[in-house]
């Protein structure tokens, strides 16, 4: 059963947002032209042994699948979705249980493709004239200087 059809019978996703780093990418598109990749990833748990890192199948499509293509394997990031957990018979009565993260958003924290370009600065010049250059404002009002009070001056003589 699909994820959607047990949601309708009241089942309950499993809700996941951890970081992964690929280990492999496939791509490919669906019939309506949207991209889909798929692939193992790892991340890191802590248990009795201490830190450990296992691995899992992931999927993604359309802007998440752009996402994880355009990092690139070995890249790291936060992938935020879903388990899908798929049981399979053994046909040697017992069932296996293959766990897949589908990912609806995919964050890159490192991408593989990090390269070194270098640069060249050169140095800012001070500004040409002083009539280009910014004059401190007082952070003080003036009511302060006055105590709190305001000035009182006739103004009968502002002529507006």
């Amino acid at each position: 059963m699909k994820n959607q059809q047990l949601q309708s019978k009241g089942y309950l996703m499993i809700s996941s947002t951890q970081t992964i780093r690929i280990i492999s990418i496939n791509e490919t598109f669906d019939p309506q032209g949207v991209k889909i990749v798929y692939g193992q990833g790892t991340f890191s748990h802590y248990s009795k042994d201490g830190l450990v890192e296992d691995s899992i199948a992931y999927r993604a499509k359309g802007a998440a699948a752009v996402s994880v293509a355009e990092a690139g394997v070995n890249a790291s990031g936060v992938a935020i979705g879903y388990l899908d957990i798929e049981v399979k018979d053994s046909d040697k009565g017992y069932k296996n249980k293959i766990c897949t993260l589908v990912i609806r958003s995919f964050i890159p924290t490192t991408t593989a493709n990090t390269t070194f370009v270098p640069t060249t600065s050169a140095p800012i010049s001070p500004p040409a004239s002083e009539e280009n250059s910014k004059q401190l404002v007082n952070p003080v009002p003036t009511v302060a200087a006055s105590n709190g009070y305001v000035n009182t001056t006739d103004s009968s003589n502002i002529p507006f």
